[in-house]
């Protein structure tokens, strides 16, 4: 029999763009700023293979003969049919959430299963389950950021990636510094700033692509 090669495809989006992609299966993936994501162009064998880095929300065809598998460096999440969000950026935890159904992180020849509502995180080297704000953490799919008692330092990273903009902060304590808030994602930065500082009361400065943050 002749072995068929298994082509792929990479989708690589910038920093600053969104993108939404269909696979020969039919599963939908919607992919974030600064991410990207390798598929083959058909799925042959028993299993649908793809890599992502960065972050991505899957809506899979359902097919429980083949299931859908998310390869990360360090660990992959499996699936038959469902919703659900990965963030695997290099800089922090890798994360997946999940929305509706049922999947299964693998790693090191361990398996957990989440249920909707939960998120798996990996931090200091093992597993962590938690119960999130689900609508939060998938809010970039409705064009918007969802903040909860989240670190300044991480909320200019996930500006930074939207807005491609490079962030200085002059004061390292005004990373500590938290804010909660929920934000249409394609209003001026300047709008998402000045919430920022009406509440926390750090001040940001913007010169060309470069944002000083001081307090």
């Amino acid at each position: 029999t002749m072995k068929t090669e298994t082509i792929y495809n990479t989708v690589t989006v910038p920093r600053g763009g969104e993108y939404k992609l269909v696979l020969a299966d039919g599963t939908i993936v919607w992919l974030n700023s600064d991410s990207h994501i390798r598929y083959p162009v058909t799925f042959s064998g028993n299993t649908r293979q793809v890599e992502l880095e960065g972050e991505a929300y899957f809506e899979v065809a359902k097919d429980v003969e083949k299931p859908f598998i998310v390869r990360m460096n360090e660990y992959n999440v499996r699936v038959t049919g469902t919703q659900f969000n990965v963030r695997n950026y290099s800089n922090e935890s890798l994360a997946t959430t999940l929305v509706e159904g049922g999947v299964q992180i693998e790693r090191k020849g361990k398996v957990d299963r989440l249920r909707p509502g939960q998120q798996a995180v990996l931090e200091n080297n093992e597993i962590r389950i938690r119960v999130v704000n689900v609508e939060e953490q998938v809010a970039w799919r409705h064009g918007a950021f969802g903040f909860t008692q989240c670190r300044l330092e991480n909320i200019m990273e996930e500006l930074a990636r939207w807005y491609d903009v490079d962030v200085f902060f002059q004061s390292e304590s005004a990373k500590q510094l938290v804010f909660t808030g929920y934000m249409k994602r394609y209003n001026d930065i300047s709008e998402i700033l000045n919430a920022i500082t009406e509440v926390v009361g750090v001040n940001f400065t913007i010169n060309g692509k470069t944002i000083i943050v001081s307090k």
